[in-house]
């Protein structure tokens, strides 16, 4: 029979609130410290919001010898990813780091009451700056990040869907520049998955209009390859 002490654990706790980030909380906290307890070697980590919560990425990229996580949520929103990024992360120590984050901070730009509400600026502020701080948290903790574009939106029912899709362009520009200065994969999912107007996700490739279906998903995994490639990692 093994015995064994457990591990010092990052736990960030509960944000408080309706907060998504704490609808998966208990159940990584229990799945990090299996995996820390047993010192499992994770090779890919994708982490992010819904689009990574829902992307079966064991289909798409298991096998071959290769550990993968996903410790995407649904809703989630970079400041509370840059919270739980050194739990649900650093301290698994993956070799990369796939992110992908920030749609759900555009949800600022119809926010119902005026006091949630946030210009398209402050906005962009707050996701590039967020995404930063954790690329730099990776980098220092020996964790190659692969920064993700935002994909864009076609929900034609939300009257902000075209700011929105504007704001995501002026963020993914951002992204790609600063992914260049400091040498880091950057995965422009957006221009596989934008229509002829260059603003407005393809039909056929969210039912929703925001969140990928199998046919959206087979075009991220083929990007995503694409792009770590250029890097000679495999996935």
């Amino acid at each position: 029979m093994t015995t064994m002490t457990r591990p010092d654990l990052v736990r960030p706790g509960m944000f408080g609130g309706v907060v998504s980030a704490d609808t998966r909380r208990n159940v990584f906290d229990y799945h990090n410290e299996v995996l820390i307890s047993h010192g499992a070697e994770i090779e890919f980590l994708f982490i992010g919001d819904s689009i990574t919560d829902m992307w079966d990425i064991e289909t798409y990229f298991g096998g071959h010898g290769k550990r993968i996580l996903n410790r995407g949520i649904g809703g989630d929103m970079t400041p509370y990813l840059l919270r739980r990024f050194e739990a649900d992360c650093v301290q698994l120590k993956p070799q990369y780091a796939i992110i992908l984050i920030g749609v759900n901070n555009t949800w600022a730009l119809d926010a119902w009451r005026e006091m949630d509400r946030k210009e398209p600026e402050a906005i962009q502020a707050e996701i590039v700056g967020d995404i930063l701080e954790m690329v730099d948290t990776a980098k220092r903790n020996a964790i190659v990040p692969v920064m993700c574009s935002i994909l864009p939106t076609r929900i034609d029912t939300n009257k902000q869907t075209g700011q929105r899709n504007e704001l995501i362009i002026e963020i993914n520009k951002q992204l790609r520049e600063e992914a260049a200065q400091q040498n880091v994969p950057f995965v422009d999912y957006h221009s596989y998955m934008v229509d002829g107007d260059g603003k407005t996700l393809l039909p056929g490739l969210a039912e929703d209009g925001l969140h990928p279906h199998v046919l959206g998903y087979n075009i991220m995994a083929e990007a995503l390859r694409k792009e770590l490639k250029k890097y000679d990692i495999s996935l």
